[in-house]
């Protein structure tokens, strides 16, 4: 066995990890994809041993469920957007906020909206105030 490295294998394997795309990319299929394989598949099937139809409903099952899932990922982006455009809307407004648990309250103007794991808050200070604990909004004077 030999311990010398080819340079130019070498340097053209180091060129190939350079323009990869990372594995999670690779492996998301999408209904392009989908239809690509079902098409191929189609296309190139056995003519003796054709696709029985309970697959080919299956798959078109499957087709469809992945469209479905594409449409309502897409909803909720723009679910998502329109929840922080009506967030928004408070800055510069001055909100009140239960502090604790004994209902004592403190109140500020909104200087912006954070968003940490799918929860809003507003920021008032230095100080992130969940939105559920807000209980007065009202213009500035």
């Amino acid at each position: 066995m030999s311990n010398w490295v080819n340079v130019s294998n070498a340097a053209n394997t180091a060129s190939i990890f350079r323009n990869a795309t990372p594995f999670e990319e690779k492996s998301k299929l999408g209904k392009d994809d989908f239809l690509k394989i079902l098409t191929t598949q189609l296309s190139n099937q056995d003519p003796s041993n054709p696709l029985q139809d309970r697959d080919f409903i299956a798959q078109m099952a499957t087709f469809s469920s992945l469209e479905q899932m594409t449409n309502l990922n897409q909803s909720f982006e723009q679910f998502a957007n329109l929840q922080i455009s009506q967030h928004a809307s408070v800055i510069g407004k001055e909100i009140t906020w239960v502090t604790d648990s004994s209902g004592a309250t403190a109140s500020g103007t909104v200087k912006g909206i954070s968003t940490i794991d799918g929860n809003y808050y507003y920021l008032v200070g230095e100080q992130k105030i969940p939105l559920e604990y807000v209980t007065e909004i009202k213009e500035v004077k």
